[in-house]
């Protein structure tokens, strides 16, 4: 059963490392004239996904996590309309969005490092509870922050703070994926 769960949250690490960092990668690199575009491609890619989800939701089993990801499809096809009918308004809700999400991510990972990278008997998995605390910190930065007016820099700082996000979650890959107890791989040989 903890193997189980552990294959879950390593597939799901690597996919969330390679699209954060891919979307970071982006944001970065993104010139001033084609944030309009970019915010337009996040407007639809929510879309999409409310969509995918809808179908899930009507073509699967109606349990209790079915309807709370049904609930969440609901959440994101809300903010994907929003952002394609407000979208030139959209980019300071985009940084309380991705504040929000990292919240949510560093929480995700403060909970990991409790429940799995301590039991992993690896040296140093506080680290994981400190740069989760720090996930924390960026998106509540982001989320209350008035500092940064001009939009390119906005996105430059939403770009790096999910980058931080992906390494952080390459990281937790590592913590939390158990040791080898070679005395005990022994004495069940014997």
């Amino acid at each position: 059963m903890l193997f189980e769960s552990l294959d879950k949250i390593k597939r799901n690490s690597i996919m969330s490392s390679i699209m954060m960092v891919a979307l970071g990668v982006i944001i970065m690199i993104c010139p001033e004239r084609y944030i309009p575009t970019l915010i337009l491609i996040f407007g639809y890619t929510l879309v999409v996904i409310f969509l995918v989800m809808m179908l899930n939701f009507i073509s699967g089993k109606k349990s209790l996590m079915a309807y709370l990801k049904f609930s969440g499809a609901l959440v994101l096809g809300i903010v994907g309309a929003s952002v394609l009918v407000f979208h030139s308004d959209v980019v300071r809700d985009l940084a309380w969005l991705f504040g929000f999400l990292l919240i949510l991510d560093g929480g995700h990972t403060m909970v990991h490092s409790f429940t799995y990278a301590r039991r992993s008997k690896r040296k140093g998995w506080w680290v994981l509870t400190i740069l989760s605390a720090l996930l924390i910190a960026a998106g509540i930065v982001l989320f209350v922050n008035h500092w940064w007016d001009t939009p390119v820099l906005l996105m430059k700082v939403i770009g790096c703070a999910i980058f931080f996000s992906a390494l952080v979650s390459a990281l937790r890959l590592y913590w939390t994926w158990p040791l080898r107890n070679t005395k005990e791989d022994s004495d069940d040989d014997e």
